[in-house]
């Protein structure tokens, strides 16, 4: 499996509410070896919110994949129901840089990227048939920020990063002391190749919460299992 990239709160008035910011870093490895880091910062204000976030790889990893990946993000949230409104990235690769913009209209992506983009195959999912899916920082936001009790472990959402297509869920969890355990689904929708398609559809993944003294669901590690190794995120 290629690795995704792959993280009670109702609509007030803006006097009303406090910015809620947070940040978090997580180290990823797999199959037990140090592969990079992830990081984001968010903040929520008036059911408006914005987030950021940095990918980079890190020892051996880094000679395989030498890049490093910031992104920013911006919309609006209700609970876990997000609309995106702009998303850009920035790929920067030894010298080369590529930078991809989405902006939302009616929930549906419009995408630009510079230099053009090269390689897209026919099977790639065209971004005018995504309307209500999120950009690739505004899931992770969604997945690994911190929740109340009554949003931690429940997300349903659909990610596209400008030519795939998935959906992502968590559902149900059990407390056991001052976590919670909760499973997720990571399904291919559209987008992929048939020989993606063929190797497995629906990969299910988990996601650890430390519950804070105040009731605030952290997440704290995120484990899933791929044809190379367990994937696992953790936070530092």
């Amino acid at each position: 499996m290629r690795i995704p990239f792959l993280l009670p709160l109702l609509l007030v008035t803006a006097l009303a509410a406090p910015a809620r910011s947070e940040e978090g870093r997580f180290a990823v490895s797999i199959a037990g070896l140090g592969a990079g880091f992830i990081s984001y910062e968010g903040t929520e204000k008036a059911g408006r919110y914005t987030a950021a976030g940095a990918v980079a790889a890190t020892g051996l990893a880094r000679a395989l994949y030498p890049a490093r990946i910031a992104t920013t993000a911006t919309g609006r949230v209700e609970g876990n129901r997000y609309r995106p409104a702009t998303y850009r990235a920035r790929t920067q690769k030894r010298r080369e840089s590529t930078d991809v913009t989405f902006r939302y209209a009616n929930g549906t992506p419009q995408v630009s990227q510079t230099p053009p983009e090269k390689g897209r195959k026919s099977h790639h999912a065209a971004p005018a048939d995504q309307r209500g899916t999120l950009d690739p920082m505004s899931s992770a936001f969604a997945i690994l920020r911190d929740r109340p009790a009554t949003l931690a472990c429940n997300l349903d959402i659909s990610y596209y990063d400008g030519r795939e297509r998935s959906r992502i869920r968590l559902s149900g969890g059990k407390r056991d002391g001052g976590t919670l355990t909760c499973p997720g689904v990571y399904t291919r929708v559209s987008g992929f190749s048939a020989k993606d398609m063929a190797e497995r559809v629906n990969w299910p993944f988990t996601v650890i919460y430390t519950i804070l003294p105040d009731g605030t669901h952290r997440v704290t590690s995120l484990t899933i299992p791929t044809t190379s190794g367990k994937v696992r995120m953790t936070r530092r």
